[in-house]
């Protein structure tokens, strides 16, 4: 899924979670190759990394469609430079007036890291950012296609990664392949996609790959969902486990043996016995009659049948 979504399927916020076992930097300098050869501008936002070091490894052809906003050597602005990147900047409108001066027309916003803002920023200022840029942008003349975004998430709660998420087109979780490593070039990484298609649909898949030099993704293949375990269980010759939905239950829902015999033993109200069935269809030969008994308060005049009557 990621090998068809990088060449510019996958557009809106996309989300990059690693861990300390599996880093995703070289994922998302995979984006931003695929982007310079879109021939889309690069506004990168650097928090972590100074510029030369985020560019290593990237082509001159990469670099020189990246316009770097560098945050790292003085976030707060201490140091008063007119051009840096600060803390007090990441507003929507700010970043959309900033990022609109230095190149209009189509470009893809890469966020390195998100986790340097959630530390230090309130949560909810950081995902407003984030939902109300690309509108932001559009009026002042920009038309951010995505945003890549990396997050560090053993650094965060799970409440805050599942908010981000949310808010999310595509989400891709890596994890520790086959071999073991951090995820460098080369090696063998897994990577769980959610998709979240414009109809409101998901799509989820797990899948093997690797980052060459130059940060050129490689599929390796598609791994089967954890469901399909059974397969080991029947080359293993153990049976699956069933499960009982009833475990759980704070009541019974099974009837023992004398309740079910005593259920049994119950006349249903619309079964009928073969002696009540022929009494009922057994036809009649007599005559039929219409036997009335009069009340006590009954008033029978018949001189004046109306008499009872209040006329």
């Amino acid at each position: 899924m990621v090998e068809a979504l990088l060449p510019g399927a996958a557009e809106g916020l996309i989300l990059i979670r690693d861990s300390i076992a599996c880093e995703g930097r070289p994922l998302l300098k995979s984006f931003v190759v695929a982007a310079a050869q879109r021939a889309e501008s690069i506004h990168v936002l650097s928090f972590e990394l100074p510029e030369l070091e985020f560019k290593t490894g990237l082509s001159p052809e990469v670099t020189s469609r990246i316009l770097f906003h560098d945050a790292f050597p003085d976030p707060l602005g201490w140091s008063g430079r007119g051009s840096a990147l600060t803390l007090g900047e990441f507003s929507a409108s700010q970043l959309a007036s900033r990022l609109a001066a230095a190149s209009p027309g189509s470009a893809t916003v890469v966020l390195d890291s998100l986790s340097w803002l959630l530390l230090r920023l309130p949560f909810p200022s950081v995902c407003q950012v984030l939902a109300q840029l690309p509108r932001r942008a559009s009026a002042a003349g920009l038309n951010v296609v995505r945003m890549v975004a990396l997050v560090h998430e053993d650094l965060h709660p799970p409440a805050q990664l599942e908010v981000l998420k949310t808010l999310a087109r595509l989400a891709v979780t890596l994890q520790p392949g086959p071999e073991s490593g951090r995820g460098g070039e080369g090696t063998p990484q897994t990577a769980v996609v959610l998709h979240r298609k414009r109809g409101g649909r998901f799509l989820q898949k797990t899948q093997l790959f690797s980052v060459l030099p130059g940060f050129v993704f490689k599929f390796l293949g598609e791994l089967p969902p954890k469901a399909v375990s059974r397969e080991e269980d029947a080359e293993e010759g153990r049976e699956p486990a069933a499960v009982d939905p009833t475990a759980r239950l704070t009541f019974s829902l099974h009837l023992t043996e004398a309740e079910r015999q005593a259920r049994e033993s119950v006349p249903l109200p619309y079964h009928f016995s073969e002696e009540k069935k022929s009494s009922l269809l057994q036809t009649s030969t007599e005559e039929a009659k219409i036997y009335y008994q009069p009340d006590a308060a009954d008033d029978f005049d018949d001189e004046d049948p109306d008499d009872d009557l209040d006329v």
